[in-house]
């Protein structure tokens, strides 16, 4: 698939298991970068801290029945080295707006990332990477182009981060540590999901 990214990347920003990049908007985009916080568990430690920027872009609004564009572009991600010797099958998991049909997607090309794959399930979106990634070593998930149909009826359509808890990650991988032998899984889930993007339907 033809590449879509587009946008240049800053200086990271420290985060206790990861640092994430933040994403920066040319003058063609719509929105700034979002950044969402994450309450995250390691085996049994919970209420690790994580952040990190996705820049989306979509309408302010569209008619009923139309057909619009959602981009959700991650920042780049690098292993923090005290924590992680190399990490693998990171996922991320979107909502997207309850009421609107799901037309088509496409992935832009993963580069270092490899090829990372964009699930869809109802209104469940997870963007999959099988790694590895070495750590101190930024990766960058593509960007995703997700066009949906709106309703025929005045609604409001946000996409958010998804997840519920722990064990319904909105961000994971599985790690393997400089601290300890052997894997261990990294869970994460946004306690105060707040919209990517919100689109009007009127």
């Amino acid at each position: 698939m033809s590449a879509l990214r587009s946008r240049a990347r800053t200086a990271a920003i420290a985060v206790p298991l990861a640092l994430a990049g933040v994403a920066a908007t040319t003058s063609g985009a719509q929105a700034a970068p979002v950044k969402t916080y994450f309450d995250c568990r390691v085996g049994t430690v919970t209420g690790l801290a994580y952040s990190t920027y996705v820049d989306a872009v979509a309408p302010a609004t569209v008619r009923p029945g139309a057909t619009f564009d959602v981009t959700l572009d991650p920042a780049p991600i690098t292993p923090n080295p005290a924590y992680n010797k190399e990490v693998k099958n990171v996922a991320l998991q979107f909502k997207l707006p309850a009421g609107a049909t799901v037309v088509s997607y496409e992935v832009a090309d993963g580069g270092a990332a490899g090829t990372p794959e964009l699930q869809i399930d109802g209104t469940k979106a997870v963007l999959r990477a099988a790694g590895p990634y070495v750590a101190n070593t930024p990766f960058d998930l593509p960007k995703v182009t997700i066009k949906l149909k709106a309703p025929n009826t005045r609604a409001t359509l946000e996409t958010r981060f998804g997840g519920t808890s722990h064990d319904d990650p909105g961000f994971s991988w599985t790690f393997i540590s400089p601290n300890w032998t052997g894997e261990a899984q990294l869970a994460c889930w946004p306690d105060q999901p707040i919209a990517l993007t919100k689109t009007l339907v009127k």
